[in-house]
Parts: structure tokens; sequence; C-alpha cells
């Protein structure tokens, strides 16, 4: 909220010094509450509260500080501070004024001290103008003269002590001496002041000098904004010598000029300054000049007051040495890309003659291990060598193109290849062999991709064929029985069944539509989540009512909540609706498996910061083989077109996604004809929950 506050008062008044900050909320803070006091003054004389009540004093404090704040806000804050030149008419209508005044005058002289006295101190902490307080003291004096006059108390006028019985000081003296002491304030701070604008100004010097001599080119920008503060142009405010000579132009050409009227001249390219110093986000860039037929290195930093700092660089000597490092790198590289596989040649007798190989950091292969050498000596295993000794024999008596494929053991992997044995001539055949490896490896993924689809496309058949029958039924139920209503053969008894039946299918119908709505919402990541305070033992009853309403008629099930915490207010800070969702998918799950015993709810508060909620029943139980599929998206435990249990396939995947989207985990304990738990936790913070947690 403080920040908040000041950010707004810094884009307001365009002003970025700390001490300005805060000079300009304790003034909008004294205004505030002076107009507050006004307020609460006005209001109480207006119901009669007060014994003494100063309706024209009320509208005065209300008046000067209201105009104030008007002028401190739209116009200007000197001019704010002008207004409390009137001042004094507060306490001319409180205590001077013969028709308004709330007390004897020659008792209230303190009071109008302790009025005037305070806008002294204001016009010291607020003003730029030192003759403000001198003005206002003036004004001061002069009021104060004014109530001792009226007062008839002038004789004590030239006393230190004053005899009338009001204060024990002379106001006179008492207001000079708070004058005076101001004065000397001002005065010394003016000095502190001055001392240190001395000093800011030999720095700015060096830094000037500095930044003239920096051998980077160096231009200092300011962004102009538009009456509403939207970014509209640059200004140039200060170039570099580095910069002169880098774009052979002088400061003078370019200071307090447009970018639009000199960048053109100077850059004569189509590149946007404009759109790459205000809205582009990068600090760093590189452009070329045709002008000048050099490369620059641009580096940018954003200062205060909508400031921003260039430094250039020339990097044409670097850029070239890179093109031709890239364009001989890229000769190089075609070179060997046309050599891709590994060539040797071989006699007839199986030994090695010559190799030519793209080097790579796998596959390390030195000459006098390889030439000279047998394929019977290099490490291929006896059988892989009689195999390649045969084909050579081969290849050389029928010209004929040989292939075998074969693994290699390479340094920390393994990888196949392809080798191809064609005939060379009568005594020797050359070897092309081939790094196969990423081709196997994606003919492995191909089928495990194959088979996956496969396997989707077996799920979604059967969704498919499920989400037909599931819709089916209920919609059968709601137009059957809908037709029945209206039928004069069933009594009333027997309509308020068919009422019954069709709300149960129209709810089985809508929550197999918001199924589909979040699975849309799941896939397409646009699911948002809503943290807000949500009253868990609020949820838990609500949620028992729900089901235990549904239940009812199922007298052979008993639906249990657990709640750890005894507290009906604690609360935590997540998002309620998919806490609520994911809870009733798991109970409608627990209900739909379980055809006698009970369905148990709650949580449990973790020493971690976190809260498991879990679901238990005591139904068909899953199988262990099936406990990390039934997480899958369409997968059932019974895929048949006629099942014992209705369903998508769609609760506990969507359950499970929710659960991670609040941060926590989804799991399963289940045996076969045992029942199942499911449990899932989710972070918490206390100081997130609008109510003390109570354990």
């Amino acid at each position: 909220m403080l920040k908040a506050i000041i950010k707004t008062i810094v884009n307001r008044y365009h002003i970025e010094a700390q001490n300005d900050i805060l000079k300009i909320i304790g003034l909008h803070v004294f205004i505030i509450l002076g107009l507050l006091t006004g307020l609460v003054l006005f209001i109480r004389d207006l119901t009669g509260i007060s014994a003494d009540p100063c309706l024209p004093g009320d509208i005065s404090i209300l008046l000067i500080f209201g105009i104030a704040l008007y002028v401190l806000l739209y116009i200007r804050i000197n001019w704010a501070l002008q207004i409390f030149f009137l001042i004094p008419l507060i306490p001319y209508f409180f205590f001077i004024s013969p028709s308004t005044a709330i007390l004897p005058n020659h008792l209230s002289v303190p009071d109008t001290l302790l009025t005037l006295t305070p806008f002294l101190l204001l016009f010291l902490l607020f003003s730029d103008n030192k003759k403000d307080i001198s003005i206002f003291f003036v004004f001061s004096f002069l009021t104060l003269g004014l109530h001792v006059y009226l007062s008839g108390l002038s004789d004590y006028l030239f006393q230190f002590k004053w005899e009338a019985g009001t204060i024990f000081i002379n106001p006179f003296l008492t207001l000079s001496a708070f004058y005076l002491v101001s004065l000397l304030i001002a005065w010394k701070f003016q000095n502190v002041i001055n001392k240190l604008t001395e000093e800011k100004e030999k720095t700015e010097s060096i830094i000037n000098q500095t930044i003239r001599n920096l051998p980077l080119g160096m231009l200092l920008l300011e962004v102009v904004q538009d009456e509403f503060g939207t970014p509209s142009h640059l200004v140039v405010r200060k170039t570099n010598l580095a910069f002169e000579r880098l774009f052979r132009i002088t400061s003078r050409e370019l200071k307090d000029q447009k970018t639009d009227d000199v960048f053109p001249k100077i850059f004569r390219s189509s590149f946007d300054w404009n759109k790459q110093y205000i809205n582009s986000k990068k600090n760093h860039f590189t452009f070329y000049l045709d002008r000048l037929d050099k490369h620059y290195e641009v580096d940018t930093f954003n200062l205060a007051n909508n400031q921003i700092v260039s430094l250039f660089t020339d990097i044409t000597v670097k850029q070239r040495t890179i093109i031709e490092l890239e364009e001989s790198k890229l000769r190089y590289q075609v070179l060997l890309e046309a050599i891709p596989d590994l060539f040797f040649i071989i006699d007839k007798e199986g030994v090695y003659v010559d190799f030519v190989f793209k080097a790579s950091e796998a596959l390390k292969i030195k000459p006098d291990d390889i030439i000279g050498n047998s394929i019977f000596e290099v490490g291929f295993s006896e059988k892989m060598s009689s195999k390649i000794f045969q084909c050579i024999q081969s290849c050389i008596e029928l010209d004929s193109i040989e292939t075998i494929e074969y693994a290699l053991e390479l340094e920390g992997s393994s990888a196949m290849f392809e080798m191809r044995i064609v005939r060379l001539s009568d005594h020797s055949v050359i070897s092309l062999a081939r790094d196969i490896s990423k081709r196997k490896l994606a003919e492995i993924q191909m089928e495990e991709a194959k088979n996956k689809a496969e396997e989707a496309d077996r799920l979604k058949t059967a969704f498919l064929a499920n989400i037909s029958h599931e819709i089916r039924t209920p919609m059968n139920a709601i137009i059957g029985f809908s037709k029945m209503i209206g039928s004069p053969e069933f009594d009333d008894a027997e309509k308020s069944k068919f009422v019954e039946i069709i709300i149960t299918n129209g709810k089985v119908l809508l929550t197999l539509i918001n199924d589909m709505i979040s699975l849309s919402k799941i896939e397409s990541n646009t699911l948002v989540v809503k943290k807000a305070p949500c009253k868990v033992n609020d949820l838990m009853v609500s949620l028992y009512k729900e089901f235990g309403y549904d239940l009812e008629d199922h007298k052979n099930i008993k639906l249990k909540v657990n709640c750890e915490n005894s507290n009906q207010k604690f609360a935590i800070t997540t998002d309620p609706v998919l806490l609520q969702s994911i809870l009733q998918k798991l109970i409608e799950n627990g209900i739909k498996f379980t055809e006698e015993g009970e369905v148990e709810f709650g949580y449990r508060i973790l020493e971690t910061n976190y809260l498991e909620f879990f679901v238990r029943d005591t139904g068909i139980g899953i199988a262990e083989r099936d406990q990390e599929r039934i997480f899958e998206r369409f997968h059932q435990l019974d895929n048949r077109t006629i099942r014992a249990y209705e369903g998508t396939g769609l609760g506990l995947s969507i359950a499970q996604h929710y659960v991670r989207l609040l941060g926590g985990s989804l799991s399963v304990k289940s045996k076969l004809k045992m029942g199942s738990t499911f449990s899932f936790t989710i972070p918490y913070k206390k100081e997130e929950s609008p109510l003390k947690i109570v354990r």
C-alpha cells in the first residue's frame, strides 16, 4: 500500500529525490489531518454536541485546508503553501472576534499563540522560499497584537512576565523567539545545503570530465513525455568526444535536439531508435552503419528522471574477424559433412590398409590402432569378425554390396553402426561405416510412440463409446420421465418420484458436461488458480450435506466426516472451487464403488505446513497393478461397453491435475475387496489465513 502511494506521488509530481518524496508525503498528511480536524469540529458544532460552537472557525479550517489540498493536487506545491497565509483567520474566529470567540479574549491569548506557532514550523519544513517564514511571522505578530489590543492587555505589552494570569512569558517574545530559532535553523540548513551543493558540483565536474574523455562513445538521452505521461520522443542532452569522433559530428549539432531530427543524419538507416530505446527491453544490441562501413555495439542504462545512457563501441575489427572465422568454419564444415561416414580400405585378407573418418569425441581412433591390423584384432567379437570376413570374400567374388549392423562400445556409452562393404578391386574392398544410433533410437521411439498412440486410440475409442452411453442414459431418462409426468395415468406420488429421477439424471449429465469442460481447460492450459480464504470446516459440512442428501435412499452406505480442527473458523488460503471439486470427485468415486459399508472424508494438519485431505471407502478396492493407471485420462478399470459402474474415466485424472495446480500430490492406497483411501496434500501458510489457526 505504502509503495503504491509513493509510486503515485513520484509519477504525479515527477520527483525522484527521497527527501522531496518525504516532504510531499508529509505535506499531504498534514493537510489531510487539518481537513479531518475541521470536519470533526464542524460536525460537532453543527449537531450541538459542543457547548461553545464556532461554525465560522470550523468553516475557515475546512476552506483553508480544502483549498490547500486542491491546489496541492492540481496546481503547484508552493502555491498550496501560500494558502496557509490565511491561517490567522482561524484564531480570529475562535479566540478574537467578539461575535464568535468561544473564550473571553483575555484568557485565549495563549490559544492564539499555540494556533499560529506550528505553522512557522510548517513553512520552515516545506517552503523552498524562506521569506515565507518572515511573511507568516508578520501576519502572526499582527494577529497576536490585535488579540492583545481587543483583550485590553496592552499595558503588559513590553513586560517580560505576563501579569494578566493568562501565560507566564510575553507572547510576542515567545513568537519572536520561535521565529528567530526558525531562521537560525533555516540558515544553518542552508549553509549545509550550500556546502553539499558545492561538493555535488565538484563531483559532477569530475564525472563530466571523466565522461568527456571516456574512450567509449557516450550519448545521454532524455525521454520526453506528453501531457498524459506517455513517452513521446527522445532528446539528446549530452555527448562525449569519443562519440563525436566515432560518428564525425559535434556536440553543438546534437545538444537538445530531437533524435527524430538528428539520428537520420548520423545513422542514415531505417533503424527505429525510439522503439529501441523506449519500448524494447534489450539493454544490449549491435548495428551496422552503411555510411561509415562500421559495426557498433550499444549498451544502454536507464537512469532516474527519464534519462538513458548509451555507450557505443566500434567493433568493426572484431566483427570482421568473427565473420572470417565463421566463413572458414563453414567451409571446413561443408567438407566434413560431405563425408558423413567412416571410410575403411580393407584387403582380401581382412587387414586395414587405410581409413578416413570424421573425428568425434565419442569415437577416438588412432591410425596405429587400425592400419596394419586385421579385422580379428581391432575389437570385433569372433562371430562378428568371421561374418565381416565372409562378406569381404563374397563382395570381391560376386561384386555385390554387403550390409552388416553391429554395436560398438564407446567411452561411457554404446553406438549402433551400419557397415556397407563395396568391391574396390580384386584384392580389396571399401567399407563405409555409418553411425545409426540416432536412427535406431528414433525407430525405438517411433515404436513406443506407435504403441502409445494405439493405446490412446483404444482408450479414446472406449471413452467415446462410454461417453455416448453416459450421455444417452440420463438423456433417455430425462426425456422418458418428462413425458410420463405429463401423462394422466400416474398419480402425484409417482410423478414426484419421476421428478427426482429427472433431477438425478440431470445432475449426472451436468457432472459429465463439467468434466468435459474441465478437460478442455486442462488441455488448453487455460485453467487459472484463484486463491482466496477458504473455511475448511464449512466446506466439509457443505460436502457432507450435499452427499448425505444423495445417500438418504442408500441406507447400506454410511457417510462420515472427520475434521482434525474443531474451530469452525479455521481457514486457509487456496482455490476453494478447485478444492471443493477435488473432494467432490473423490467422494463420488468412493460412493460409486461402495455397495455396502461407509465412505469417510476429512483432513489432517501435518507438521510441515501442509494439510492432508482424505477420502476412505470400504468398496471394491483396486488391484496394485491398476493403481497407477487409474489416474490416466479416459482410463477405467472396466472399459467394456456394458459395465457395472458408470463413468467416463475423467474424474480422477481431473482431480489429480487440480491437486497439482494447488501445489500438492494425489495418491491412493488400496487392496482388492478391502476398500480404498485417496489422499492429497496441499501447502498452506498460517499468515495468509484471515483467522488464527487453532489446533
